[in-house]
Parts: C-alpha cells; sequence; structure tokens
C-alpha cells in the first residue's frame, strides 16, 4: 500500500511534543530531557585552561535553551544545525575551533577533542583530521543514555563508536576530566 506524509505536518506534530504548544514558552519534552554535564564540570574545563565549545545537530533555539536556559551558561560558543553542514562535515567543528582561538588567543596547533554521542561525530573528526592533517583530532564517544539501560546494547554501541574513531569511549561526558584529556593527549 501507499500513503503520502506532509513533511511540514510530520515536523510541527513533533515540535508540538518536543517544544510543547506555545512557542514562547516551551513546555515538551525538552523541559524534562536529562542534562548530560553541569556547569561545575565546564567550569573545571576553564579552571584548567582547556577552551569548550559545542557543536550541534540541534537547532539553535533548542541547543540554547538547554544551554542557556537550563544549565545558565551565558553566550557560550555554539555553531548550531541551522549555522553549518550536517555531520559528518567537519564545517561547524572547524567554525567552533575558529571561534575558540580567536575568543581564547589559543594556538592554532592546539590540539582538538571531540566528544560526540553518535557515528557521525567521529566521521566528522576523521574529516577534520583528513582536512586538517597538521593538527591533533581526537574523537571521544559518549554513550548516550537510552543505549546505557542494556548491557549488550551498551557494548555494541560502544564498540561502533570506536570503529568509527572514537580514541576512547565513556559512559557520561563528565569522565572526561582535564587529567584524563591530559593522558589521552600524551597516549596519542
Amino acid at each position: 500500500s501507499h500513503f503520502s506524509l506532509d513533511y511540514e505536518a510530520l515536523v510541527d506534530f513533533f515540535n508540538s511534543r518536543y517544544r510543547g504548544t506555545d512557542p514562547n514558552h516551551w513546555t515538551g519534552y525538552i523541559c524534562d530531557e536529562p542534562l548530560l554535564l553541569q556547569p561545575s564540570y565546564l567550569e573545571s574545563l576553564t579552571t584548567a585552561g582547556i577552551p569548550w565549545g559545542f557543536f550541534s545537530g540541534a537547532t539553535r533555539q533548542e541547543a540554547n535553551y538547554a544551554l542557556e536556559g537550563r544549565l545558565g551558561l551565558e553566550r557560550p560558543v555554539l555553531i548550531a544545525m541551522e549555522d553549518a553542514p550536517g555531520k559528518p562535515d567537519p564545517t561547524g567543528l572547524f567554525a567552533v575551533v575558529l571561534q575558540l582561538e580567536q575568543e581564547h588567543q589559543v594556538k592554532v596547533e592546539l590540539p582538538v577533542i571531540y566528544v560526540g554521542d553518535t557515528v557521525a561525530d567521529m566521521y566528522t573528526v576523521e574529516k577534520a583530521r583528513d582536512s586538517h592533517p597538521e593538527r591533533v583530532w581526537v574523537g571521544v564517544g559518549i554513550l548516550p543514555p537510552h543505549v546505557q539501560e542494556i548491557p549488550q546494547h551498551r557494548e555494541a554501541y560502544g564498540e561502533r563508536l570506536k570503529a568509527a574513531g572514537a580514541t576512547v569511549v565513556f559512559d557520561n561526558v563528565e569522565q572526561l576530566t582535564p587529567e584524563q584529556i591530559q593522558e589521552i593527549l600524551h597516549q596519542g
């Protein structure tokens, strides 16, 4: 059998559930999504002299809702879905790195550690390395909460991230401490 889908209607339906029905005051699922890190984690990176930013597959509105609205961050470096081609194209990652270099006056040869929870994230690092081999690019995989519930899923997903280029895989981004970062960079 054949049926047609109205793409706009589908997007509107999803957004009505994800964001809620009031565009000025979100009440949907996004309000209850677990936060994957706390501001104190980012503060620990800053204290250690490690610049950080975000290259997100979410829309700018949704990313800012989480980063500014829920985490209380003030104007973090962010390249969102509408700012660059989708992953695994590394254009957005390059834009984040450039902003961090300018904002923090860091050396161009400073290694880049890109943390992600999808195979596309790891491929993004591989493509960045191919485009700019003069720089050290490290992919760190994070297991999303939904794959951690069943041991077989957890193991298989971690293996997929490693096969796609992850140097290491953690259960939670906060396990990537400044000390772990130094260890990863010294191993490479």
